[in-house]
């Protein structure tokens, strides 16, 4: 659970710019670290109780980019809690420059991000993260990402997806964080 508990804290960090980022409110870099703990948190549980309650159909438990699964239940329940990050984050960074957040997100450093932008990107980025802790927690979901992992060019072996997620931010093996 440890191990669990640091991987989602450092999910919730990987996109909060060093720092005091001119023009990020306060208000809104902790809207943005706590909105994406929360959706983080409320993605890995609705994942492991399905996982969980699933057997053989357990493989349509493992979120991706986008937060669809093909299990209805699972893709509602995500659904519902990117709303409320997006309810979160929209109502305390309506007003800030959000530029501190255009390279984790897109990987060049283009223009800044609207609010919907850096929403889906939070939402890609943590789905991405709860998806490699699942696949952790339960091996049997790792089959199924298989050919998705083959197709990135991770190794056979590797039980975590790779390189880099479809919001462009960059995540690494879990390994080199110390885990």
């Amino acid at each position: 659970m440890r191990t669990v508990a640091t991987a989602l804290a450092f999910a919730a960090v990987v996109l909060a710019p060093v720092g005091a980022s001119a023009g990020v409110t306060p208000a809104c870099q902790q809207a943005i670290a706590a909105g994406s703990a929360k959706f983080a948190k409320a993605a890995l549980k609705i994942g492991q109780r399905c996982a969980i309650r699933g057997g053989a159909a357990a493989t349509s438990c493992q979120p991706a980019a986008g937060g669809l699964t093909g299990n209805p239940a699972v893709d509602a329940g995500i659904a519902r809690a990117a709303i409320r990050l997006a309810a979160r984050v929209r109502g305390a960074c309506a007003g800030s420059d959000l530029s501190a957040y255009t390279r984790p997100c897109t990987g060049t450093d283009g223009p800044p991000l609207g609010v919907p932008d850096l929403v889906a990107c939070l939402r890609d980025t943590h789905l991405e993260e709860v998806a490699q802790l699942l696949a952790v927690e339960f091996p049997a979901l790792v089959s199924t990402t298989a050919a998705a992992a083959a197709a990135s060019g991770c190794a056979d072996d590797q039980p975590c997806q790779c390189k880099c997620s479809p919001s462009g931010a960059f995540l690494e093996p879990a390994a080199e964080y110390g885990s």
